[in-house]
């Protein structure tokens, strides 16, 4: 139970919430105090005017009265807050104000100050005060009723004191429910994914068809869970075509093997000699092959770039068929200077391979060729072409998967193992370029790789 409170406290809910609540709640807190603070100048504004106002009211009245004792005595008959003060006493004061002590002294750094006092009257009457210094020599003293101000802000403070938690706790709970339904269906999602294993890669999670992010990401994930079985069966056949063809040469050495120790003298040192090497030289390509595919599925297929001339390789190739297989032609004719910036080695691998194919395909005349093909971005072509049965259409992008030979009839020595358009494939991705196969002016196939300059 604890473990699932922490969890709870962990999810995107209870964050967004708690971030939320907290954003909401010092927003308030400091506005209240903001808004208090606003209310309190401008109410302390309002009540200092006033207290301009009366000091004006009485002033008047005291210059029109003539003396002090006649200002007394007009002062004694008015209402409000008033004191005149001679010498630290007072010597005349409003109704209100009657028997108080006084309010200020008559040293006073600044005789216009406003305060608020606390009256010496019966209520204890909260005054906002302005003084005045006469020509006389007294102080004249009007106020004004600051109770209202005061009531009104500790109103204000009791109300938000108690608002500002309800409107927290309300936003809180807002933000909980919301943000629940909002991802009911993210949770509904996570349960559908965790439904799905590696033994079962055809499931897929429902596309609730809204629209907003959850339904891309339902879309994501199927794709995900696409692109996850689609490896899967590939990673599958991979496997299993790759046993199969290991299979045959392992078979025919424990063959040669068992002959060998049941039959002695039946099969020669040198013949078993030779067909060990043979197998094994077939074996040792294919894993090969098969460390390279897997070396570029897992992005790690590692270049050596430099500076590589393709038709230094194309002619190499035209060497080695002209020497072991003089019964074709090999045209090199069209062989022009091609430079490119990448990995010679796995290029001329790549060439040698579509040589290889077209040697097993053709029936008398192979031809090769390199040249830049200028246009918006030049690119480097190697075409290798044969004049044997060509490639079907339909077949013309399968042919480069791996372990796929189209001719299913053919021997396995004669016609390989199905991994070298496809290492042909990869290399020329990898060099950033590409391979296609077209039909051919001499009847059979054209293979072409084309690589950025």
């Amino acid at each position: 139970m604890p473990d699932k409170s922490r969890r709870r406290l962990k999810s995107v809910r209870a964050r967004i919430t708690l971030i939320a609540t907290a954003v909401v709640a010092v927003v308030l807190v400091v506005g209240g105090i903001a808004f208090v603070m606003i209310l309190s100048a401008s109410l302390r504004d309002s009540a200092e005017s006033a207290a301009d106002s009366e000091a004006s009211r009485y002033e008047t009245i005291v210059d029109q009265a003539g003396g002090p004792t006649q200002a007394a005595a007009a002062l004694a008959d008015m209402d409000g807050y008033a004191q005149l003060i001679s010498a630290g006493r007072v010597v005349g004061a409003t109704d209100e104000l009657e028997g108080a002590a006084p309010l200020v002294t008559t040293n006073l750094d600044d005789p216009t100050a406003v305060t608020v006092v606390e009256s010496d009257g019966d209520e204890g009457d909260r005054l906002v005060i302005v003084t005045t210094e006469r020509d006389d020599g007294t102080v004249l003293v009007a106020g004004v009723d600051d109770e209202t101000r005061a009531d009104a802000v500790d109103a204000t403070r009791t109300l938000l004191f108690f608002a500002v938690p309800v409107v927290v706790l309300l936003v809180g709970l807002t933000c909980w429910i919301v943000v629940g339904r909002a991802l009911r269906p993210v949770e509904r999602l996570r349960r559908e994914a965790e439904q799905v294993t590696a033994a079962d890669l055809s499931r897929r999670v429902e596309v609730p068809g809204s629209g907003d992010e959850v339904d891309r990401l339902a879309s994501t994930l199927n794709g995900m869970l696409g692109r996850l079985e689609t490896s899967q069966v590939r990673q599958r056949r991979f496997v299993s075509d790759a046993s199969h063809e290991l299979r045959s040469p392992i078979s025919s050495l424990r063959q040669n093997a068992e002959v060998a120790l049941s039959y002695p003298g039946q099969i020669s040192p040198d013949e078993f000699a030779a067909t060990v090497k043979a197998e094994s030289e077939r074996m040792g390509g294919l894993v090969d092959s098969l460390l390279l595919l897997a070396r570029a599925d897992e992005a790690t297929l590692h270049l050596t770039v430099r500076d590589a001339d393709l038709d230094d390789a194309a002619l190499r190739e035209v060497s080695r068929v002209r020497a072991d297989a003089a019964e074709l032609v090999v045209d090199g004719s069209k062989i022009t200077a091609a430079r490119v910036r990448g990995d010679e080695a796995m290029l001329g691998r790549a060439i040698r391979n579509l040589v290889d194919n077209a040697v097993r395909h053709a029936s008398e005349k192979v031809a090769i060729s390199t040249q830049v093909v200028d246009g918006r971005e030049p690119v480097a072509l190697v075409a290798v072409e044969d004049d044997g049965a060509g490639v079907p259409e339909g077949d013309r992008e399968r042919i480069f998967e791996r372990f796929v030979r189209l001719d299913e009839s053919r021997a396995r020595d004669a016609g390989g193992a199905g991994l070298g358009l496809a290492i042909v494939a990869e290399i020329a991705a990898a060099h950033e370029g590409s391979v296609r196969v077209v039909d051919s002016a001499l009847g059979g196939a054209r293979f072409e790789i084309r690589l950025p300059m």
